[in-house]
C-alpha cells in the first residue's frame, strides 16, 4: 500500500499511525465498496486488483464506466472535499483495498513532513478527486483528456453555506461554475421579494452567458443549502468554447429545455397553491423520511407527540413547522386526493438527509447512518455537546436530560444528551405514524412523493411500487353500520310499539344483551390508544430500509370504534325505547346518559371529519392552542407598525374599512361560513377596498396589502381558535359520559337479573 504515490515519503511514524488506524477489505468480484450518493469520510488505496468507478451522468438512462483504478491508484477520493460518494465503487476482480479515513491522513501527514508535505498530498487528493468529480458531469462528456487537463489545472473548489450569494446581479462576470454537490437557485430582486428563474442541482453549469458575452451579471445565483462549487476561470472557459464551439450551445440547450420544464411546473395549474413548496426546495430535495402532517384531516389530538415520548421517555418531534401546501403522489402509503393540493405541516422532526449536517459536525462519530438511511444517534458515544444541534438547518434536534439507562461515554462533560427522531429504529416502524387515530401522519421521500418536487427536480416516480400501500376508505363500514343501526332500532320500536316485545324478554332482552356487549366492546378501544409502548410496538430489524410504509394502526381501530357505536345505538333502541311514564328510574338514567355519550361521540366524529379541512383553510401555520395569545399580539404589533408612516389615504382606509372589518363581533363566524380561505378573503377584503377607491389614488396605496393580509389573520385567529376548541371539546363529555353508563349499565344489569322474568 505505501508503494502507492501519494504516500511515498511517509516517515515511520505516520505509517503506524495509518496501518493502525486504518483497515484492509477484502472484496470479491462484483462486490460493492460503496455506491453513489453514500456519505463518506475515508478514501481507498488498491492494494491489489482492480476496482471499477460508474457514475450515471445527467441525461442518461445508463451508469458509464469513469476509470478503473489498479494496484496503488486511489478511489473515494471526494471524502476529502467533503461531498457525499459520487461514484459507485465495484470490484472487478477479487481485491484488497486499504481504507484510510481523511482526518487521520492529515494529521499523520502533517506529522511526518510538516505543512508543506500536508499541502501538496492535500492537491494530489483534491486533483484526484476534481478528475472523478468531471467524469461523472454531462459538461465534459465530449471532452477529451487534454481537456480534462486543462480544466484540471484551472478549477478551484469552493464551499457556500445556506443562503451565501455566489454572485450578485451587477456584478462582473469572471468565472463558469460547476455546481459539485448542493443546489443553487438562479434568482432577480423586486425590492423585498424574490423570483426564483431556475433550480440548479449537481452537474448543472452556469454563468456562461454573460461570460461569453463580455457582461455583468443579469441575476443573482444563492445557495439553497451548503454547496461544492466548482470554479473554471475565463480563460479556461474561452479556451474551451474555441476549440469545441458546439459544447456550450448544445449543453445550453439541454439545461434551456430543464429551464423550461422547471417553469412549467412552477406556472402550472397548481401555481397559485405549492409556491409554498419551493421556498425551502433544498429540505425537500435532501430529506429521505420527512414527517409530514395533512392539516386537512389532523384532529389537532397530540396522540403523535404522545407516543413518541411514551415510547422514547421525551417526545421527538414538535407540533410546530412550516405549512406548505402540495400534491402528494398517489402510492404514498397516504389516502390522496389526486392532483389536490393537500395542506401539510412539516413538525419539528429528524427528516434523514441524504447528507446530514450533524453527523459531519459531530466530534465524536455519536451519530451514524445505516444502510436504509436512517439517521441515528449512538448514547454510548454522545457528549451532549449541542454540536448536532447547532448544525442541523431545521432545529429537528434536541438536547434533553440523559436517561438512567443510557451508557454514558467515558469523560462526558455534560449530563445531558442529543435526541432525535430515528424512525423508532429498535421497533417494527415510527410510533408517532402507528398511534396517529385518523391516519393523518405519515413519511415520504419527498423527491419521489410530492409531486411537484419530484416533476420539478427529476425524481424517480414510485407510484408503481407502493400503489397497493394505500390505505382504505372507512366510509363503506361506517355506512354500513349506520344502515344496520337503522334497521335494528326501526325493528325493534316497532315491535315494542305493537305490543310484541318487552325489555326484559325474547329479542328485546337478547338486544339489550348485545347492546352491553357492544359497550365492553367499545371500552375496549382506549387500550391499544393508551398501551402504546407494550401492546403493539414490536421489536424488529433495525434496518428495514425497503419495507412497505408504516401505516396508523389506530385508524382501523377508530373505525371500527365508531361502527360498533352505531349498531349499539340501534340495539339500546331496539332493547327498550325511551322510557314514557318520566319517573327517574335507572332505566331512565340510563337511557339519558347512554344517549348523552352518543351525541358527545358523534358530535366529536362530526368534528374530526369537518373541522380539519377548514381549519386547515384559514390557518398560515398550524398553530397550538398555546400560541394564540402570543400569534395575536404579535400580528396587532404588526398591523399598527405597519399603519405607521403610511399615506393619509392608506389610513383613512384603516379608519373606515379594516378596523370595523376586525372589531365586526361576528367576523370570525361569517369567514367560516363563507367558505372561503385566507387569500381568497383577502381578495375579498381588497375587493371592498377597490370598490370605495373607484380607481383613485393607486399611487398613494403602498403598505395596503400588507396590512389586508394581517386583517385577514386576525379574523382568521378567533375562528382557528374555535374549530379547535370544537376539536377538543367533545372527547371529555364523552369520555366521563361513557364511564357513567358504564357504571349504570352494571347496576342495571344487576338489578334486571335479580328480579324475576
Amino acid at each position: 500500500m505505501f508503494d502507492a504515490p501519494l504516500l511515498r515519503g511517509l516517515d515511520e511514524r505516520a505509517r503506524r499511525e495509518l496501518a493502525e488506524a486504518g483497515r484492509l477489505l477484502t472484496l470479491a468480484p462484483d462486490e460493492v465498496v460503496y455506491r453513489a450518493g453514500d456519505a463518506g469520510d475515508a478514501f481507498f488505496v488498491v492494494a491489489s486488483g482492480r476496482i471499477g468507478l460508474h457514475a450515471r451522468r445527467r441525461g442518461d438512462d445508463r451508469d458509464t464506466e469513469v476509470r478503473a483504478a489498479a494496484q496503488g491508484e486511489l478511489l473515494g477520493e471526494e471524502a476529502v472535499v467533503g461531498t457525499p460518494r459520487r461514484t459507485t465503487a465495484v470490484a472487478l476482480a477479487r481485491s484488497v483495498v486499504a481504507e484510510i479515513p481523511v482526518h487521520l491522513f492529515r494529521r499523520a501527514t502533517g506529522r511526518s513532513g510538516g505543512a508543506e508535505v500536508a499541502q501538496r498530498l492535500e492537491r494530489a487528493l483534491r486533483r484526484s478527486a476534481t478528475r472523478d468529480l468531471l467524469g461523472t458531469l454531462a459538461f465534459t462528456r465530449d471532452l477529451d483528456p487534454e481537456d480534462i487537463e486543462i480544466l484540471l489545472d484551472a478549477v478551484s473548489h469552493r464551499r457556500f453555506e445556506r443562503g451565501q450569494a455566489v454572485y450578485r446581479a451587477g456584478d462582473p462576470a469572471t468565472e463558469l461554475w460547476l455546481i459539485a454537490e448542493g443546489m443553487v437557485q438562479i434568482q432577480t430582486e423586486d425590492g423585498d421579494r424574490i423570483h426564483v428563474r431556475a433550480y440548479l442541482t449537481r452537474g448543472d453549469f452556469f454563468g456562461d452567458v454573460e461570460l461569453d458575452e463580455g457582461r455583468c451579471r443579469a441575476a443573482s445565483a444563492v445557495a439553497s443549502g451548503p454547496a461544492t462549487l466548482l470554479s473554471v476561470p475565463s480563460k479556461a472557459f474561452a479556451a474551451l468554447a474555441r476549440k469545441h464551439p458546439d459544447l456550450i450551445p448544445r449543453l445550453r440547450r439541454i439545461a434551456g429545455e430543464q429551464h423550461a420544464a422547471q417553469e412549467a411546473v412552477v406556472a402550472g395549474h397548481a401555481r397559485h397553491v405549492t409556491a409554498h413548496v419551493f421556498r425551502d426546495l433544498y429540505r425537500l430535495q435532501v430529506a429521505r423520511s420527512l414527517l409530514v402532517i395533512d392539516l386537512e384531516t389532523c384532529a389537532r389530538c397530540g396522540h403523535c407527540a404522545w407516543s413518541c415520548a411514551d415510547v422514547h421517555g421525551v417526545s421527538r418531534l414538535v407540533r410546530r413547522g412550516d405549512k406548505v401546501l402540495a400534491r402528494v403522489a398517489e402510492g404514498s402509503g397516504h389516502a390522496v386526493r389526486p392532483e389536490a393540493p393537500q395542506s401539510l405541516l412539516l413538525p419539528n422532526s429528524c427528516q434523514h438527509c441524504e447528507s446530514p449536517a450533524c453527523m459531519i459536525d459531530c466530534p465524536t462519530g455519536a451519530i451514524g447512518k445505516d444502510t436504509g438511511g436512517e439517521v441515528f444517534i449512538r448514547d454510548a458515544l454522545c457528549t451532549g455537546c449541542g454540536a448536532c444541534a447547532k448544525a442541523c438547518p431545521w432545529e429537528n434536534i434536541a438536547i434533553a436530560p440523559r436517561p438512567a439507562s443510557a451508557p454514558r461515554p467515558g469523560g462526558a462533560g455534560f449530563p445531558d444528551i442529543a435526541v432525535k427522531c430515528d424512525l423508532c429504529r429498535d421497533h417494527d416502524g415510527p410510533a408517532c405514524v402507528k398511534a396517529c387515530p385518523t391516519g393523518s401522519i405519515f413519511r415520504i421521500n419527498p423527491a419521489e412523493e410530492i409531486a411537484d418536487v419530484r416533476d420539478l427536480l427529476g425524481g424517480a416516480r414510485r407510484e408503481q411500487e407502493r400503489a397497493a400501500a394505500a390505505p382504505r376508505s372507512d366510509a363503506a363500514l361506517l355506512a354500513g353500520s349506520a344502515l344496520a343501526a337503522v334497521g335494528i332500532g326501526a325493528a325493534g320500536l316497532l315491535a315494542q310499539a305493537d305490543g310484541g316485545a318487552r325489555p326484559g324478554e325474547g329479542a328485546a332482552w337478547a338486544a339489550g344483551v348485545a347492546a352491553a356487549a357492544g359497550m365492553a366492546l367499545l371500552l375496549l378501544y382506549a387500550v391499544p390508544k393508551r398501551a402504546a409502548r407494550w401492546l403493539w410496538v414490536r421489536r424488529a430489524p433495525a434496518d428495514a430500509g425497503d419495507a412497505a410504509p408504516v401505516r396508523s394502526r389506530l385508524r382501523p381501530h377508530l373505525s371500527g370504534h365508531l361502527a360498533i357505536g352505531l349498531v349499539t345505538a340501534g340495539l339500546a333502541l331496539a332493547h327498550a325505547p325511551w322510557p314514557r311514564s318520566g319517573r327517574p328510574t335507572l332505566g331512565a338514567a340510563l337511557h339519558l346518559v347512554f344517549w348523552a355519550t352518543a351525541a358527545a361521540g358523534g358530535f366529536t366524529a362530526t368534528a374530526y371529519r369537518l373541522a380539519p379541512r377548514r381549519l386547515a383553510r384559514i390557518e398560515r401555520t398550524a398553530a397550538l392552542p398555546e400560541d394564540f395569545d402570543a400569534a395575536r399580539r404579535e400580528l396587532l404589533d404588526r398591523f399598527y407598525r405597519a399603519v405607521s408612516g403610511r399615506s393619509d389615504l392608506v389610513k383613512k382606509l384603516v379608519e373606515k374599512i379594516l378596523l370595523p372589518y376586525l372589531r365586526n363581533p361576528l367576523g370570525p363566524l361569517a369567514l367560516l361560513a363563507s367558505g372561503r380561505g385566507l387569500a381568497e378573503e383577502e381578495r375579498a377584503l381588497r375587493a371592498r377596498i377597490d370598490a370605495v377607491l373607484e380607481g383613485r389614488g393607486a399611487e398613494r396605496l403602498a403598505g395596503l396589502s400588507e396590512l389586508t393580509r394581517i386583517a385577514v389573520e386576525l379574523r382568521a385567529l378567533p375562528a382557528q381558535r374555535g374549530l379547535l376548541r370544537a376539536l377538543r371539546a367533545g372527547l371529555p363529555v364523552h369520555i366521563v359520559t361513557f364511564g357513567v353508563a358504564v357504571a349504570l349499565l352494571v347496576l342495571h344489569a344487576i338489578t334486571a337479573t335479580s328480579v324475576p322474568r
